[in-house]
């Protein structure tokens, strides 16, 4: 089952980065992009992660008052979503996927005698075709939000939520707030 990730997890050494830039648009708007990155270990073993506060956070701290945030994974096995974190559901959601994508079953990607690419030492000892299955079916990497007078135009239970699918491991999420 998915296991609610605590808010202490380990930070790495370069916990954030920040960027700001600005254009001015030919009406003359100035479009303002803001980027934060954050990096963490995560719990493994399908965790989910409420980064709702952080990503508000980096709306705020980025003076936009009307736009988009993007938050994104840059990773292949785990994915940020908007959905209720409530354990129920993130039981009932943990169970449909390990039905959908039992991890003991055979997957090529784990089968070290016949993939020939993308090699990382560290999923020879400890097969992930599973979690890479299971990100295929959630789709895309990422989040887009809608941001309105300045914060994230959530519904009344929608939190951001950052799902890690494999093991235990050091990630990190983008959030981009574009607007004005």
């Amino acid at each position: 089952m998915f296991a609610r990730a605590p808010h202490t997890e380990t930070t790495t050494a370069a916990p954030e980065r920040k960027r700001v830039r600005t254009k001015l648009t030919r009406r003359g708007l100035r479009v303002k992009v803001y980027q934060r990155e954050r990096e963490f270990r995560t719990a493994g073993g399908l965790a989910v992660r409420d980064i709702t506060d952080e990503v508000e956070e980096a709306v705020a701290e980025s003076g936009i008052r009307d736009g988009v945030a993007c938050i994104y994974s840059p990773h292949t096995t785990c994915c940020v979503r908007v959905n209720e974190f409530e354990q129920g559901f993130l039981e009932d959601f943990a169970t449909m996927l390990r039905r959908l994508v039992p991890n003991d079953c055979y997957y090529a990607h784990d089968d070290w005698d016949r993939r020939t690419e993308n090699f990382c030492p560290e999923d020879m000892e400890v097969g992930n075709g599973h979690a890479h299955c299971m990100a295929m079916l959630l789709g895309t990497a990422g989040e887009s939000v809608p941001v309105c007078d300045g914060r994230l135009s959530l519904g009344t239970w929608q939190r951001v939520l950052f799902i890690e699918l494999d093991r235990q491991r050091d990630r990190r999420w983008i959030v981009q707030v574009v607007g004005t």
